[in-house]
């Protein structure tokens, strides 16, 4: 019912960022389903990037029942968090046409490395395509949101601006795209 796409193989534990690609299949004939992502402490995220409904609690509201949907969900530290395995979970809730109500849970191991091991970190070329694909859609939560909340504030630090990171350089997109 959910499956979940890193843009990472792992996530820096110092100002790290990471992407999950969340598809939500169809439990059917469901009525109120809610996403909540659950995030260890020291990870925070911000609104789903593709523009969904979200509550204050963060419930990521899924109007389309019938068809596939596609979530998009930035990850971050803001302060550094010990290095090792995490857990996430995704729980998708709904109410069955029978009236019962249903909660599924998916658990995602991540892994949260130093710098030293940052090298050694794979991407996920579709996951990152997407996400860059985000911000030139009209009423994506991407760049041309006009209405965008964080549920945490990012503390950007940047020592040195002329020095661009290998993962910087993945996610950076330069200029306008051409049709």
């Amino acid at each position: 019912m959910i499956r979940i796409r890193f843009a990472k193989s792992a996530i820096e534990h110092e100002e790290g960022m990471n992407h999950l690609w969340l598809q939500i299949m169809p439990p059917g004939a469901g009525q109120n389903v809610c996403l909540q992502l659950i995030l260890p402490e020291g990870l925070n995220r911000s609104p789903d990037l593709s523009g969904a409904v979200e509550d204050g609690s963060g419930r990521i509201k899924i109007k389309e029942v019938l068809a596939v949907t596609d979530l998009y969900i930035e990850i971050f530290t803001r302060e550094p968090i010990p290095c090792g395995e995490y857990s996430l979970a995704a729980e998708l809730s709904y109410t069955d046409g029978n009236g019962v109500f249903t909660t599924v849970r998916e658990d995602i191991p991540l892994l949260v490395v130093s710098e030293e091991e940052a090298a050694e970190i794979r991407t996920d070329e579709e996951v990152v395509r997407r996400i860059k694909e985000l911000r030139f859609l009209p009423d994506s939560g991407g760049a041309n949101s006009s209405t965008s909340i964080e549920y945490t504030p990012a503390k950007l630090i940047r020592l040195d601006s002329s020095h661009v990171s290998e993962w910087e350089k993945k996610y950076r997109v330069e200029g306008a795209l051409e049709l």
